[in-house]
C-alpha cells in the first residue's frame, strides 16, 4: 500500500514538472525526450522486454527524484505556473530520472520508450524545442500550442479541484485525476489540430510509432 502511494505520488509530481513545460514561467523547462514513468507499466516493460531488475531501478530512481521536487511541483498540477528555480530543480530530477531509465536500455530500447513517451505526454510532448523541431513548429506555432495547452490544463484543474495535490483523507481520488488528465489532453488534442499543419501533424503521428494501450498511472502524464 505504502509502496503504491508512493509510486502514485511520484507520478503526480512527475506529471506536474512535465505539465510546468506549457507554462509560461520563463524558467529552464524539463526535457520531454523520455518518460521515466513509463518505466513502472507491465505493458512497456512488456514492450521493451526489459528486465525486472531493470525496471524497479528505474522505479526507485524516479520516485527518489520526484520527491525532492514535491513542494516547487505540485502547484503545476493546479495551474500555478513555478518559478524559474524550481524550473531548474524540476529538469535536473527529470535528467537523472530519465538516465536511470534509460542507461541499461539498448539503442532500439530507447528509440521505442522514445515513441511511447510522445504517445504519453500528447501535445505538450511539442513545446521540447527538440521534439517541436521535429514537425517543424515555428515559434509563432510554439507560443499558441502552449497558450492553448496551459489554458485547458487550468481548466481541466478547476473541474477536478481537490483532487491532486496531498492526499485527501479518502486518498487520491484516481478517477477524478484520470477525467481531468482526458480531458486536458483532448483540448490539447483538438488546439493543435488547429495550429499545426497537415504535414506536420502527419509527421507527429509518424514519430510516435505503433499504438500502445498504457495503464493507469502513465495515463495520467498526458493531461
Amino acid at each position: 500500500m505504502i509502496r503504491a502511494r508512493g509510486l502514485l505520488l511520484g507520478t503526480l509530481l512527475l506529471s506536474a514538472a512535465a505539465a510546468s513545460a506549457q507554462m509560461p514561467s520563463g524558467g529552464q523547462m524539463p526535457s520531454l525526450w523520455y518518460n521515466p514513468a513509463l518505466m513502472m507499466d507491465p505493458a512497456v516493460q512488456k514492450e521493451l522486454k526489459v528486465s525486472p531488475e531493470i525496471a524497479q531501478k528505474a522505479v526507485q530512481t524516479m520516485m527518489s527524484e520526484a520527491m525532492k521536487i514535491g513542494p516547487a511541483m505540485m502547484g503545476a498540477l493546479n495551474g500555478k505556473a513555478p518559478s524559474p528555480q524550481q524550473m531548474k530543480q524540476a529538469s535536473e530530477a527529470l535528467n537523472k530520472m530519465t538516465e536511470a531509465s534509460t542507461k541499461d536500455l539498448n539503442p532500439a530500447q530507447k528509440a521505442r520508450l522514445h515513441q511511447i513517451t510522445l504517445q504519453s505526454y500528447g501535445p505538450k510532448a511539442l513545446l521540447d524545442p527538440k521534439i517541436g523541431a521535429q514537425v517543424g513548429l515555428t515559434p509563432a506555432q510554439h507560443d499558441k500550442l502552449q497558450s492553448a495547452l496551459y489554458a485547458a490544463s487550468k481548466s481541466a484543474a478547476a473541474s477536478m479541484k481537490g483532487a491532486p495535490g496531498a492526499p485527501q483523507p479518502g486518498g487520491f481520488d484516481m478517477q477524478r485525476m484520470q477525467q481531468g488528465a482526458s480531458k486536458s489532453r483532448a483540448a490539447g488534442e483538438a488546439a493543435m489540430a488547429h495550429i499545426l499543419t497537415p504535414k506536420q501533424l502527419a509527421r507527429w503521428k509518424y514519430m510516435q510509432g505503433k499504438p500502445i494501450k498504457l495503464g493507469g498511472l502513465a495515463a495520467l502524464m498526458g493531461g
